[in-house]
């Protein structure tokens, strides 16, 4: 039997953290984590495909957590971080583009579908990135999508 592919979803959010488990779950394996902190030891132990970051979060938010990321490039340099956020200001995207991310979309503006479709174009990319041996992928998320919200 073929193991799943492990997603941790740092979201302090209750209800989103259900939704999207909900919809992911009869695909990935499925950790969550509710900030920074949490989501740091249990990347350490786990090792997920790819991490979904909320960037408002009590103790450790999403920024200081990107900053973390690089402490430990070890464990983090082949894992795609997309931000999920309700924070839609220009500095913030750029923000978090510049530390890294993979993908940023805005809550508001995207469906819970679109977020699996981000899912699986960053896992597939960086399976090609693994296969090619190229050290940096960037994938930027592609704008005007259909204004569903979650």
């Amino acid at each position: 039997m073929e193991s799943k592919t492990t997603i941790l979803v740092v979201e302090d959010d209750p209800i989103l953290k259900n939704l999207l488990g909900h919809s992911l779950s009869g695909e990935y394996h499925m950790l969550y984590a509710s900030n920074g902190a949490e989501a740091l030891a249990i990347a350490q132990d786990s090792k997920p495909a790819v991490i979904l970051l909320d960037l408002m979060m009590p103790d450790m938010d999403g920024f200081t957590f990107l900053e973390k990321t690089h402490e430990h490039e070890d464990i983090f340099k082949s894992v795609p971080i997309i931000v999920v956020s309700n924070i839609s200001q220009k500095e913030d995207k750029d923000r978090a583009e510049s530390l890294g991310v993979s993908g940023y979309l805005v809550k508001a503006e995207v469906s819970v579908e679109e977020i699996v479709k981000k899912i699986k174009e960053v896992l597939g990319a960086n399976n090609i990135a693994s296969n090619s041996s190229e050290d940096n992928l960037h994938i930027s998320n592609t704008e005007n999508q259909n204004p569903s919200t979650i």
